[in-house]
C-alpha cells in the first residue's frame, strides 16, 4: 500500500509543477507584453521584451500541453473509435490502442525535442535581442512530455490515478 500512496504522491507533484509552470510562464508572458505597451509610450528602449514574451508564451504552450496530455483532456478525434467501441469484443482493443498511440505520440514528442536541444549545442540559433539559443525551448517539451510519460507509466500501478483512463474524452 506505501507503494500506491507514493505513485500517487508522485503523479500529483508532476502535475502540480506542470501547473504551476504553466501559470508561471503566463505570468511572464503578460508581464513582459504589459512592460513593452508601458515603454512605447514612455520612449523605453527595451526590445528584449517582444523575445522574453514570445520565449514565455511557447514555454507555457509546450507545459500545458503536456499537462493536457497526461490528463487525457486533450482535443481528440474519436468517431472511429467511438463507433468501434459500441461493438462488444473490439472495445478492449479500441481502448488499448487509443492509450498505445496517445502515449507513442508522447514519446516521440518527448525524442525529437531532446534531438532539437542537442543540435542546438552545435549549431545554436541566437536570438537578436537577448543572445539566448532558442534552441533551449525544446527542454519545455522534452521535459514536460518526459512528466506526462513517466505519469501515464506511474497510471499502470494506480488504477485511481485520473491517466489511467483508457477511454479519452
Amino acid at each position: 500500500m506505501p507503494r500506491i500512496g507514493f505513485v500517487r504522491g508522485f503523479s500529483s507533484a508532476l502535475q502540480l509543477t506542470q501547473v504551476w509552470a504553466s501559470h508561471l510562464t503566463i505570468c511572464i508572458t503578460v508581464g513582459a507584453l504589459f512592460l513593452q505597451v508601458v515603454s512605447r509610450y514612455f520612449g523605453w528602449q527595451v526590445d528584449w521584451t517582444e523575445e522574453l514574451a514570445r520565449f514565455s508564451f511557447i514555454v507555457m504552450v509546450f507545459a500545458s500541453a503536456s499537462y493536457a496530455s497526461s490528463r487525457g483532456s486533450h482535443l481528440s478525434v474519436t468517431i472511429f473509435s467511438d463507433m468501434a467501441k459500441r461493438w462488444t469484443y473490439s472495445k478492449w482493443l479500441v481502448e488499448k490502442l487509443q492509450l498505445l498511440a496517445v502515449f507513442v505520440f508522447d514519446c516521440l514528442f518527448c525524442w525529437y525535442a531532446a534531438a532539437n536541444v542537442i543540435e542546438g549545442f552545435r549549431w545554436p540559433n541566437l536570438s537578436p535581442s537577448l543572445g539566448f539559443n532558442e534552441n533551449l525551448l525544446f527542454l519545455a517539451p522534452a521535459v514536460g512530455f518526459a512528466a506526462a510519460i513517466i505519469q501515464r507509466v506511474l497510471a499502470l500501478f494506480d488504477d485511481r490515478l485520473p491517466e489511467s483512463r483508457l477511454v479519452l474524452p
